[in-house]
């Protein structure tokens, strides 16, 4: 081992991944012992401590799991931080690395700037852990607890504060954090809730409720970090995630997290037990990220009009009866726009808002057999549509009633049948625009 760098140990049965990890962390100023399976990975961390393993998830004899679980097992070598290695399509197993004690993960293809930072995070975390060791080997029972409970922090710090917060703010950890930080910026807000939580819940008890966000929370997070977004708060049930990049990000990921659910419920949801749904909005918009509070009580929070309309549009998802809404400038944002299956859903406006929104769903995520349905009422539906804002109300109803004959269970389809064959009976005033002014809780 160079005595002068830190080592890390890089288990995986793929040389090219080993010579491309090898590279990045030389690169960054590490020491390097790569090996091939994870029997040799038990040995040399036996005979020589690293200061962090990067271990493959898919080996043949023993995979990365076992290994880890072995790992962990071992007194000597239980403290070393773990970080898998993972597929794309293998982040549903993430969660069961955590289980074991890896205390992170990172995805193939690499991205050299995150892999250095979390490589740096973890050691950072990992020497300060036995540098308090060997303090309190000499101390009291008193200040073993407390150090006890400095490790503890340390480990969940970032887990309060996201990392991407603090670089946001220019913030190198979490102690340099200031009352009144604050940055403005423009970015995709995403609101997703579990839909009918509320009548779920009251047939748990409240241990078993707690269990369950846990799980649903654990299964659904790390696809907004898959898709390069941070979780701000969760708000019970509720995620809020923000997206600093690109618009595509926050709808692949509300996307994933609609195809997630199907997974989720076949894993967690007793048959015959109504299946777990969930609404999810996307909006974006300039906000302003910062610390509020004061001297004795400080938290990171988003404030902007970005961040009330995100979660208006989750709640939309319940008056149309679908999973995914997104507002009019999140559609024009995306680069990818023609990669998914969406539609007009109305024109709305929110209590409090002057300036009416158009609001589209994003029926991608949904099973194949619903998409085919909303495929085949397509051209119906949004000609009809057309009709009733250009006061043709009477073709609107009869195109209208059309896709509903093919589609009659489609609550989107009832609904705008529901308000042209209102404006067919009563008419209309001259200054009707057909914005749906909401004046409830959306």
């Amino acid at each position: 081992m160079n005595d002068d760098k830190v080592e890390i140990l890089i288990v995986d049965d793929e040389q090219g991944i080993v010579d491309l990890l090898g590279q990045v962390l030389e690169l960054g100023g590490y020491a390097v012992r790569p090996v091939s399976s994870g029997q040799a990975a038990l040995q040399t961390a036996q005979a020589a401590l690293p200061d962090l393993i990067l271990l493959d998830l898919a080996m043949p004899v023993m995979d990365g799991f076992e290994t880890c679980r072995r790992l962990k097992a071992n007194p000597a070598t239980k403290d070393v931080p773990v970080i898998f290695i993972t597929g794309q399509s293998e982040i549903e197993k993430v969660v069961q690395g955590f289980e074991l004690g890896a205390v992170d993960y990172i995805t193939k293809p690499f991205n050299t700037t995150e892999l250095l930072r979390r490589v740096s995070t973890h050691i950072e975390l990992y020497q300060l852990q036995r540098r308090l060791a060997r303090e309190v080997e000499v101390k009291t029972d008193e200040v073993q607890d407390a150090q006890e409970h400095m490790e503890r922090a340390n480990q969940v710090y970032s887990s309060f504060v996201p990392r991407e917060f603090l670089t946001l703010l220019q913030r190198d950890n979490i102690l340099d954090v200031q009352l009144g930080d604050q940055v403005q910026t423009e970015m995709c807000v995403l609101f997703s809730d579990i839909i009918a939580f509320t009548s779920l819940s009251e047939k748990m008890g409240p241990e078993h409720c707690f269990r369950f966000i846990n799980a649903y929370l654990s299964w659904i997070s790390p696809i907004i970090r898959m898709n390069k977004g941070f979780i701000e708060k969760y708000i019970g049930d509720s995620i809020m995630a923000l997206f600093p990049t690109e618009a595509d990000d926050a709808v692949e990921a509300a996307v994933a997290m609609q195809k997630a659910m199907a997974q989720f419920n076949e894993k967690f949801i007793a048959p015959g037990t109504p299946s777990v749904q969930i609404g999810v909005g996307v909006h974006v918009d300039e906000l302003m990220l910062g610390v509020i509070g004061e001297s004795q009580r400080m938290e990171t929070t988003v404030v902007s009009d970005a961040v009330n309309v995100a979660s208006r549009l989750e709640r939309l998802t319940r008056r149309y009866d679908v999973g995914l809404v997104v507002s009019e400038h999140v559609m024009n944002k995306l680069t990818t726009r023609d990669q998914y299956k969406f539609r007009v859903l109305d024109k709305v406006q929110f209590k409090g808002r002057n300036e009416p929104l158009v609001v589209y769903e994003i029926f991608e995520g949904d099973p194949d057999a619903l998409i085919k349905r909303k495929l085949g009422t397509q051209a119906d539906y949004e000609e009809a549509l057309r009709l009733y804002y250009d006061r043709k109300f009477t073709q609107a109803n009869l195109l209208i009633a059309q896709a509903l004959a093919q589609d009659p269970d489609d609550r989107v389809l009832q609904y705008h049948q529901e308000r042209i064959a209102e404006a067919v009976a009563r008419g209309v005033p001259d200054d009707w625009t057909g914005v749906e002014v909401l004046v409830g809780e959306e």
